[in-house]
């Protein structure tokens, strides 16, 4: 199993490829970067060099709060040396010793439980698939491979969704069998795909995105009748 660092900058490196925030960013090893003779840093585990989006992010003003969130839940935080670099430093007194135990039994674990508690916060305490307030659980949306060994709570925000119980088993089931239907795709249709829908929710109301694709088939004119659907629900993206 990789060691702490390694499984945090495994963890980085996908969060920022997924946010589109990998362009012109590096990581160093702190050996690499002492020898660059830099004023700072100097001390930290691992350093990680940006430029473009993680830059604005950082710098203006951007929404750092998952960011910040899911670096802390591997049992780090990191300070920016210049504006154009951090370092990542081990959390004073946190437990890394690698659970042994059942999943059930890992989330009854304290950081477990306040991940949850933030996920339903953010929720509004309600099921975010059908608005239900009653028995409200925290479900993953993915789970990491088991050479990474991630625990329940080292995965973002963005992964994990407040559903209640009967929302979260169908969810489990229906999740399931979009993995299995992705067998049909090539890794490029997967990635267009997910291109596509994300340009397509940041302009348009999801829902009518999901009805265009449902309406294409052998009928023009309910394609026609979807994409005027469509273009009246465009979102307010000023």
């Amino acid at each position: 199993m990789p060691s702490n660092i390694e499984r945090l900058k495994i963890a980085v490196e996908e969060w920022l490829i997924r946010n589109e925030l990998d362009i012109d960013t590096g990581f160093s090893s702190i050996e690499e970067w002492r020898a660059r003779n830099e004023d700072f840093l100097n001390d930290a585990e691992l350093v990680l060099v940006f430029e473009g989006g993680l830059y604005t992010m950082l710098n203006y003003g951007g929404d750092t709060a998952e960011f910040d969130e899911y670096i802390e839940s591997f049992g780090y935080f990191y300070e920016l040396g210049h504006s154009w670099n951090m370092g990542f430093y081990p959390i004073p007194n946190y437990d890394y010793t690698t659970l042994i135990g059942s999943y059930a039994q890992k989330l009854q674990d304290t950081r477990w439980k306040e991940k949850s508690k933030l996920v339903k916060e953010r929720a509004g305490w309600k099921c975010q698939d059908c608005g239900s307030i009653d028995r409200i659980e925290t479900h993953h949306c993915y789970y990491t491979v088991m050479r990474e060994g991630n625990e329940p709570w080292e995965y973002p925000l963005s992964a994990l969704r407040c559903l209640c119980r009967s929302c979260h088993e169908d969810r489990s089931k229906i999740e399931s069998r979009m993995r299995a239907y992705l067998a049909k795709l090539t890794t490029n249709q997967i990635d267009s795909l997910k291109e596509g829908l994300n340009t397509a929710f940041y302009w348009f109301e999801s829902d009518a995105v999901v009805e265009l694709l449902s309406k294409l088939g052998h009928s023009d004119e309910e394609i026609y009748m979807a994409v005027a659907d469509l273009l009246k629900k465009r979102n307010d993206t000023e």
